[in-house]
């Protein structure tokens, strides 16, 4: 499954010290990525009064929490991931944060449907430029002996996101609806989910301005960009096995999008919780199991590669996603907040625990030179296939397998089943290579018989 890096980078990498301020860029970075997941998913915490207001079906908020967001994200990923190679990337993040903090901000001010989709748009828009620019960045900030390091705390971005965005969200309204912001000229008069996407975008002022103080790094693949054709054989190599890996984030990422989408929806509608209530829940399942995901799976997949070889760390996706269909079953079965909090954190902890051996394995199976361009394409398949569909297919599926729009916890368990089992079948013949080596690598050789 690795593929080696070319002789120059590896030279020169391995030459390579740490960038004065390469912990800064990594602690703005990091902090851009929570933001991002903020602005993203914080209209989840007040879908009901977004409806009610705008007299919106569910069909229709369906489609700004996923493809409103997904189709701009994914058609601009790729182009953004090429570009992180060609640009100043510190003024390309900069200026993706700028847009999808005004974007959130316009969606305060939509007066309908489509205003509030164009501006869903834009916030896809802007989000596309920061992981494969961001991930590009740290790899020329830091020596190898670091960049795991580097790379995995700006991971903790993607692991506490959700988390983060449902809990600040969370006691962000309770605070709006306590009248905290009642006094404040052109905004107090306002509805509370108006004035909670307002103040959810204006920090991004802030974080674009400590991004442009990260010192923009020598690359070190100074070869320049792979051609498209050779990117392509390289993903398609050993029957698409990196395709594969890349794929099997979006086919996931349909579960954990019609989870998170609908999840605080469900403990308002049927379990009586708060919006506040809700969000807090959800941030502690996700982020707990989250952390503890994203530790284990590395720690265990650098130990299958210390005892058995770097192509056995695949292997570990198999009991990721068996850990997701046992959440989705949970989710089934879950007839309290605190059961439907535990098997959400059982869901979480399967996908991001498949979410992080993932991305080391996607990362170790290309050179060096298509790393962004790698990043991007698997981000591209999470919102086009995740984002796009996950929220959509809930309530599709509450209305036509079970009768009713009220059906969103079998509708959601039902969408989780089907994409973890997806999951198991796209990463299959990898996973299979990988128990092959496993066992070759355990078998005693002659000289111990």
């Amino acid at each position: 499954m690795a593929g080696p890096a070319t002789g120059e980078d590896a030279s020169v990498a391995d030459a390579a010290s740490p960038v004065r301020g390469g912990w800064y860029a990594v602690a703005v970075l990091l902090v851009a990525l929570l933001l991002s997941f903020t602005d993203r998913f914080i209209l989840n915490l007040v879908v009901d009064p977004i409806r009610i207001e705008l007299s919106l079906s569910d069909i229709e908020v369906s489609l700004l929490q996923g493809a409103g967001f997904a189709i701009i994200f994914a058609l601009a990923g790729l182009p953004c991931g090429r570009l992180a190679d060609r640009v100043n990337r510190r003024r390309l993040i900069a200026a993706g944060v700028l847009l999808w903090s005004a974007a959130t901000v316009a969606c305060g001010f939509a007066t309908d449907f489509f205003s509030f989709f164009a501006a869903r748009l834009a916030v896809g828009a802007g989000e596309a430029t920061l992981i494969p620019a961001a991930s590009s960045l740290i790899i020329d900030l830091f020596a190898p002996r670091r960049r795991g390091t580097a790379l995995g705390v700006f991971a903790l971005g993607a692991t506490f996101g959700t988390g983060t965005a449902l809990f600040i969200g969370g006691q962000l309204l309770g605070l709006i609806e306590s009248g905290a912001f009642a006094s404040i000229p052109f905004v107090g008069g306002l509805s509370s989910w108006r004035i909670l996407m307002i103040v959810a975008g204006l920090p991004g002022l802030v974080v674009a301005a400590l991004v442009l103080m990260i010192r923009e790094p020598m690359r070190h693949h100074a070869a320049g960009f792979l051609p498209l054709s050779a990117v392509a054989r390289r993903l398609l190599a050993d029957n698409g096995s990196v395709l594969r890996v890349t794929m099997v984030k979006g086919a996931l990422g349909i579960g954990d999008y019609g989870l998170i989408a609908w999840l605080p929806t469900l403990l308002q509608r049927v379990y009586g919780l708060s919006a506040q209530d809700a969000g807090s829940l959800l941030a502690l399942s996700i982020t707990a199991s989250g952390a503890m995901a994203s530790l284990a799976g590395g720690t265990l997949s650098d130990a299958f590669v210390r005892r058995w070889g770097t192509a056995t760390r695949v292997v570990l996706l198999l009991g990721c996603y068996a850990l997701a269909l046992m959440g989705a079953v949970a989710v089934f079965l879950a007839a309290t907040p605190a059961f439907v909090g535990l098997a959400f954190a059982i869901w979480a902890f399967g996908s991001i625990g498949g979410y992080v051996i993932g991305h080391v394995v996607m990362q170790e199976s290309v050179p060096a030179d298509m790393r962004a361009t790698t990043i991007a394409l698997s981000l591209t398949a999470t919102a086009l296939v995740g984002i796009g569909l996950g929220p959509s297919l809930v309530p599709l599926v509450a209305q036509h397998v079970f009768g009713s729009e009220a059906a969103l916890q079998p509708a959601m368990a039902t969408v989780a089943l089907a994409a973890a089992l997806a999951a198991c079948v796209i990463i299959a013949p990898p996973i299979r290579r990988g128990l092959a080596e496993l066992r070759r690598a355990a078998r005693p050789s002659p000289s111990r018989s």
